[in-house]
């Protein structure tokens, strides 16, 4: 067989191949990148056309563990994966390798098949235009993700895990499959600023932090709701089912930390009682997916770490973008707007400016017995 009589065979032979899912085995052979093997450009593509491509995208970019309250000493962490298609395809996952290591030693592996798989797949960060409210927070962090998984992890805290590594496989509808992998870092947050709570009086701690079954988005993790008590621990004044009825509304917010205030909304309604939010109400207001948010203030600490105290009473913010303020000064009052069920003050720490795209991050504040508060936890500043 002559040189060019060779050329043609194996050039076809690689494109068979392809067809049949057979280019690794020519891969490990060499032949595809064999000098005297010239490849039309035209067919080197439809050699890449007919490769699956896609890759795990990390939500959130860092992964932060938390000690867990209680003092069991376990410390938990979790991240969503989302698989993208080059092609928009939709895939399916067949299946997945997850190894926590310590110090470069694996300390657990789990091995996750289809059917498992399956079960937590799910489809959180595209917008889909028949069910995405025009108010959720997807409409500000979008990926074209084909779905997506997310997996929760709580071990002794002996253990010290600070890696994870995933290796996902995928099929798309033609039959063809590939297989990524994705190191992530696992690692304590070192927290900046210190904090107070930012409100007066008794309290109680409604949802808490994700890896204790409180807040459920990657953008709001690390979050606390906070309500106001009476005197005597009471969570109620009184049967009227109304905003005034609970001990908290129109209570003072207070800013945690000096700093610059960088973002504020002061416009939208309260709902007029606890229960359920009226979302189509305020989804004709400007910029509605903010108006999730409620009234809010956002204050810059100038250490990359921001706070913000979200669904405060309407009109009720003192405070301008721009404006420097003191650790302490009043900012606005408890109030129940936006996605809130009830008057409750949602706080949260954060990288950056952005609601609903920078990442919380978990604190402490310093004013408190219990730093580290939970669901169901009762403060009182000091």
């Amino acid at each position: 067989m002559g040189d060019n009589s060779r050329r043609y065979f194996l050039k076809n032979s690689i494109l068979s191949a392809t067809g049949l899912g057979l280019l690794p085995f020519f891969a490990k052979a060499n032949l595809v990148h064999n000098s005297n093997i010239e490849i039309p450009k035209l067919d080197r593509e439809l050699i890449k056309s007919k490769q699956l491509d896609f890759h795990l995208h990390l939500v959130p970019d860092i992964i932060y563990k938390v000690d867990d309250p209680g003092g069991r000493n376990t410390s938990s962490f979790l991240f969503d994966i989302a698989v993208i298609c080059s092609d928009n395809s939709k895939l399916t996952p067949i299946s997945g390798v997850l190894k926590l290591s310590s110090a470069g030693f694996i300390v657990e592996q789990q091995n996750w098949e289809s059917e498992m798989l399956a079960k937590i797949m799910k489809v959180s960060y595209r917008i889909v235009q028949e069910t995405t409210s025009i108010v959720s927070p997807n409409r500000l962090f979008t990926l074209p993700e084909s779905f997506d998984l997310r997996f929760y992890f709580r071990h002794p805290k002996v253990l010290a895990i600070d890696s994870a590594e995933v290796q996902l496989t995928v099929a798309d509808p033609k039959g063809r499959q590939a297989t990524q992998r994705l190191k992530i870092p696992i690692q304590y947050y070192t927290q900046k600023t210190p904090l107070n709570i930012p409100f007066q009086g008794l309290g109680v701690v409604g949802q808490d932090w994700i890896t204790n079954g409180g807040h459920g988005g990657w953008w709001n993790q690390f979050a606390l709701d906070l309500r106001g008590l009476d005197q005597n621990y009471a969570e109620q004044l009184n049967n009227a089912g109304e905003n005034a009825s609970d001990p908290g509304w129109n209570r003072e917010i207070l800013s945690p930390a000096a700093g610059t205030i960088v973002y504020v909304r002061n416009d939208v309604p309260d709902n007029p009682q606890p229960g359920e939010p009226d979302l189509k109400a305020i989804a004709r207001l400007p910029e509605p997916a903010m108006t999730y948010a409620g009234n809010c203030v956002i204050i810059d600490h100038s250490n990359s770490e921001y706070s913000v105290m979200m669904h405060m009473r309407q009109g009720s913010v003192t405070v301008k973008k721009g404006q420097q303020i003191a650790a302490g000064q009043v900012i606005g009052r408890l109030g129940n707007s936006g996605d809130a069920f009830g008057p409750h003050l949602h706080y949260q720490l954060q990288t950056g400016p952005k609601l609903f795209i920078d990442q919380t991050l978990p604190f402490k504040f310093q004013n408190i017995d219990e730093p580290q508060l939970s669901r169901g936890a009762l403060f009182s500043e000091k």
